[in-house]
């Protein structure tokens, strides 16, 4: 562009571009004006041009030193930050728009006026500091104090200032630029509060716990039990270094990969029982990645002794083993005796069937043919109904032995029954016949009888078998 040209290059271009205008206008009449007059026209002519170019070029200069000065203009004052020139004498020369919102003042109102008396009177000895400094050094200087709203309400900041050298016409001057570091330090004091808590809490826990830089294994912080465990603190020592004697090298329990997955956020706590075989004792290992007051990650170390647990259930496992056994062998113990039993129960009631058997077979082989002679020969009605009575009582007594043997057994007569227990027991009409001193044929009859009564006639069931089943 032109107007990045020397001052006689500018000239001579300008000059040579009013002569090529000139000339496309045409040259003036020769008639009415001499040469000399004709080359003042000329030149006259040319130099109106030049000035017509640098007005233009004037024109355009001051558009875009407009432009940059309002560029400027606005990045001054809307910044996010509060921009100040001051003095050597503390006097606010400048100062843009942001920096008289933080103090809730207008700006012509802070022109002259000096810094300090917007600075918290607490903090007034770290402004004087932080001039000296830049005043005596000439280098950045950065401090944190508290500014005061017009209204009197404290904020804190944060002032970075360099210096401006002093001009042909102006003095040495400052300029600060002023950052509202009130969240931060929100934050930081919430982060502060934080970690007293969980200090006191790690604190207040009888197992040794220590924090340690995953990176550096550098111990950052170790709690009251671990420190009074070791009878001093370890803080800035190597983890591996100061609590493993035996270690030449960071131990297995120092690795991340356990506590961090693959996209670099905490996993699940890692947890597990190790025996130092050197101290004879049980410990239980807790580790797990945090977030330390930086942001950073952190392994969070938790070991407990379990030595007694481990006793514990040691013992109990001994316990529940003899137990075990004890039961095995009263179990054992307890089969034996249900096998005796069931053998005596079976012996019993064996013994309490042939009782019964007995019993009904006296009733009917004996009992019951006497009463019935009696009824034959007693003539008086009286006699008859003692011996009925009788009968019935007998019944009655009997009726549960009857049940037993079974209703199909009931209807047989005494002989019958007889050949009945006979034929049960294996033997054949011919041993039977022998056995009762009675003819075969006879037998043979007392058979048929049996499975008639038995509702055994014209079926294809062994007797003998059948009988078996109902005693």
């Amino acid at each position: 562009m032109i107007s990045n040209k020397v001052p006689q290059e500018k000239f001579n271009e300008l000059r040579r571009l009013a002569e090529k205008m000139l000339a496309v206008k045409g040259k003036p009449t020769e008639k009415v004006f001499d040469g000399n007059l004709l080359k003042l026209i000329h030149e006259l002519q040319i130099f109106q041009i030049e000035l017509e170019m640098q007005n233009e070029e004037l024109n355009r200069s001051q558009q875009e030193l407009m432009k940059s000065k309002m560029l400027y203009t606005e990045l001054y004052d809307f910044a996010p930050v509060g921009y100040l020139t001051v003095n050597k004498k503390g006097l606010i020369q400048k100062a843009n728009l942001t920096f008289a919102d933080m103090l809730s003042a207008e700006r012509a109102s802070l022109i002259n006026q000096r810094l300090s008396s917007h600075i918290a009177l607490e903090d007034q000895d770290i402004y004087y500091r932080h001039q000296q400094n830049l005043c005596d050094s000439n280098r950045r200087q950065i401090c944190e104090l508290r500014l005061q709203k017009k209204e009197g309400t404290l904020f804190d900041v944060q002032l970075e200032s360099v210096t401006i050298p002093a001009g042909y016409d102006t003095p040495k001057r400052y300029r600060t630029v002023v950052i509202d570091i009130t969240h931060r330090k929100q934050i930081e004091v919430a982060l502060k509060y934080s970690n007293l808590q969980l200090k006191s809490i790690l604190n207040s826990i009888d197992s040794s716990i220590y924090i340690s830089d995953m990176k550096s294994n550098k111990i950052l912080f170790m709690n009251k039990y671990m420190e009074k465990k070791f009878n001093k603190n370890l803080s800035g020592s190597i983890c591996w270094q100061a609590i493993r004697e035996d270690q030449d090298g960071p131990c297995e329990f120092c690795k991340n990969n356990p506590l961090i997955n693959t996209d670099g956020n905490p996993s699940e706590p890692y947890i597990r029982d190790f025996y130092y075989k050197e101290h004879d004792k049980w410990v239980e290992l807790h580790y797990v990645a945090i977030p330390w007051t930086d942001g950073t990650l952190v392994r969070l170390g938790m070991v407990t002794d379990i030595t007694d647990r481990k006793t514990q259930e040691l013992e109990q496992k001994r316990i529940n083993m003899l137990l075990e056994d004890k039961v095995k062998e009263r179990t054992a113990e307890l089969e034996d005796m249900n096998a005796a039993l069931r053998v005596l129960l079976k012996n019993r009631e064996e013994e309490s069937n042939k009782i019964e058997e007995k019993i009904f077979a006296n009733h009917k082989l004996l009992l019951s043919p006497i009463i019935n002679n009696l009824k034959k020969t007693l003539t008086l009605k009286s006699q008859q109904e003692l011996i009925d009575l009788l009968e019935i009582e007998l019944k009655n007594i009997l009726s549960p032995f009857s049940i037993k043997l079974s209703d199909k057994m009931i209807n047989l007569t005494p002989t019958e029954i007889h050949v009945a227990d006979l034929i049960r027991f294996g033997k054949s009409s011919k041993e039977i016949s022998e056995i009762m001193n009675t003819a075969v044929s006879t037998i043979s009859r007392h058979r048929e009888n049996i499975r008639k009564k038995t509702d055994l006639k014209n079926k294809k069931i062994n007797l003998s078998t059948f009988l078996s089943t109902l005693r």
